[in-house]
């Protein structure tokens, strides 16, 4: 019986003893650092990026990367004592899983604010572009009836989690939609304008000022007062880092009030095809 009680006792004790150590174990484990600690302590600002420009622009042959969101996100880290390192090109069905793993700290591009199922948060904007409908050379039927066309009949070319294409189910939800998967590009889209299979696709006018550079006069942008839409343009970061983003913001206010973003804008979009974002003092 004495035997009996000792083992016993001996099991009790051992798994309070364990018990000790594994919480103490857990509470003497380090936190998790942020974005902003591991950017602050590290030095270095890792950046995803979209080829989009002006916003982005890539030597084919040297690699080189520069444009409105590359020199804003190069500018910003100086003046934090920071270095960008540019990581990957952003898939648009990935991204937000790729901000919350870690693969880059932010997406430092052209980003239309959308809601995203609140995966994502983003910096203040710093820029608003517009976004109009493109169709076939030659084709008027679209003209003027932006606001009251029967969009049931109309084939819309998108592309799966771009912003344009999103705010086009939105907006016009009764439409038909033929949408390119995620790894196609804008380009392709516009083409399946030009080769009939769709009636019109939504861009930002420089994005089709390159577009119409490589195939010209395929299509026309339709005569209308206004823009289909206008999205206001940030970096993206995650939904969870509120020191990260304030960080950002604070610098990209601080620089649109002294003119930088505006001189960055007067230097890759001398057209003035996009809107510039109101400067803090004029």
């Amino acid at each position: 019986m004495n035997k009996i009680l000792s083992l016993l006792l001996v099991v009790i004790v051992s798994a309070g003893v364990a018990y000790s150590v594994g919480h103490h174990e857990k509470a003497d484990a380090p936190s998790k650092k942020t974005v902003y600690e591991r950017v602050i302590e590290s030095g270095v600002l890792r950046c995803g990026y979209l080829a989009e420009a002006p916003f982005t622009i890539i030597d084919p042959q040297t690699n080189k990367k520069s444009g409105i969101a590359v020199d804003l996100a190069e500018k910003i880290a100086s003046e934090l004592n920071l270095k960008v390192e540019w990581v990957a090109e952003i898939n648009f069905g990935t991204f937000t899983e790729d901000l919350r793993n870690g693969r880059f700290d932010a997406v430092c591009a052209s980003l239309f604010t959308l809601p995203r199922g609140g995966r994502i948060d983003y910096t203040q904007p710093y820029a608003y572009v517009p976004v109009y409908g493109y169709v076939k050379k030659g084709r008027t039927d679209f003209d003027g009836r932006l606001d009251s066309m029967d969009w049931s009949g109309v084939t819309v070319a998108g592309l799966d989690g771009e912003g344009a294409t999103t705010a086009a189910r939105k907006k016009i939800p009764h439409a038909k939609f033929m949408i390119l998967p995620e790894t196609a590009q804008i380009a392709d889209m516009l083409l399946s304008v030009v080769d009939r299979k769709a009636d019109i696709g939504f861009v930002m006018p420089t994005v089709f000022k390159n577009f119409d550079a490589t195939n010209p006069d395929k299509l026309q942008r339709i005569q209308t007062s206004h823009p289909f839409y206008v999205f206001n343009v940030s970096f993206g970061v995650r939904s969870d880092e509120p020191a990260f983003k304030n960080m950002l913001d604070f610098e990209m206010r601080n620089l649109k009030s002294e003119g930088y973003i505006d001189a960055l804008f007067e230097k890759y979009d001398p057209d003035h095809l996009l809107f510039r974002s109101q400067s803090l003092y004029q």
